[in-house]
């Protein structure tokens, strides 16, 4: 006759081997039959035409919120007891960003590396170069990132570089590349330093992550016989003191 701790470690093993079953079952079913069942639980993001299952799948859509985000593919896996590790690639005709998790959760994502670009044409409309056209896009580089959902941004380390920067209108010429170098100071504390390499343009200040907002300090600055540039970077921040313009920009995340 069994007893009550034998009947109980035979209901555990059995619920192991029940979740082991779904999990399997998840990895090879299609994850448009199952996905209006589970999409509550997913919101704010929401995905539209999905094929594949929830380990490996893609989605035609992807939303947060209201903002789209073009298409997402993901290759996903158990990274530790309470979250989910794997490969998320988000991408559209102006980006193309892959996302190696080391574990994410419902409060937590633990990034191991992010790398891809971002054309210049989404960002220039937040910076405000309206004046002049200018091309180029920027190279991510992230080596480790922690984002929690009570604080934001609590670790960022790695670069991002704006690469094949150049101006097209009203005159065409190269502009060299602008890099940011991020590094985490304190948890929750993010602060990268800016600088560029050009024989044309200097760009040089800092920008400051700390938990829930953000702040951006700038100058830019032609250097001397390129008055092109000065025509194509007014309107862009506030004039600077000896020339060039200052970008100053804060917001929350």
């Amino acid at each position: 006759m069994k007893s009550s701790l034998d009947r109980l470690m035979g209901l555990f093993k059995w619920l192991l081997i029940l979740v082991f079953i779904l999990v399997i079952l998840m990895a090879v079913v299609p994850m448009r039959w199952y996905y209006s069942y589970v999409s509550d639980y997913m919101r704010p993001l929401v995905l539209r035409d999905v094929s594949g299952s929830a380990i490996k799948g893609r989605a035609d859509q992807l939303r947060y919120d209201l903002i789209s985000l073009g298409r997402a593919e993901w290759l996903l896996y158990p990274g530790s007891l309470t979250g989910i590790g794997g490969r998320i690639r988000v991408y559209d005709q102006h980006y193309d960003l892959t996302f190696k998790l080391k574990d994410i959760n419902q409060n937590r994502a633990r990034i191991k590396h992010i790398t891809g670009y971002l054309n210049w044409d989404y960002l220039q409309p937040y910076l405000q170069f309206n004046q002049g056209r200018f091309d180029g896009y920027w190279q991510f580089n992230i080596n480790h990132m922690i984002y929690t959902k009570d604080s934001g941004i609590e670790r960022l380390d790695g670069k991002v570089t704006l690469k094949d920067f150049k101006l097209l209108s009203p005159a065409n010429m190269s502009l060299g590349e602008v890099t940011i170098d991020l590094e985490t100071k304190k948890t929750g504390v993010i602060v990268g330093t800016v600088h560029s390499d050009s024989d044309r343009l200097m760009v040089s200040g800092a920008f400051y992550i700390q938990p829930n907002r953000w702040q951006l300090n700038v100058d830019i600055v032609p250097k001397p016989g390129y008055y092109q540039l000065d025509a194509a970077l007014r309107g862009v921040g506030d004039p600077r003191p000896g020339g060039g313009r200052r970008l100053n920009r804060a917001g929350f995340y």
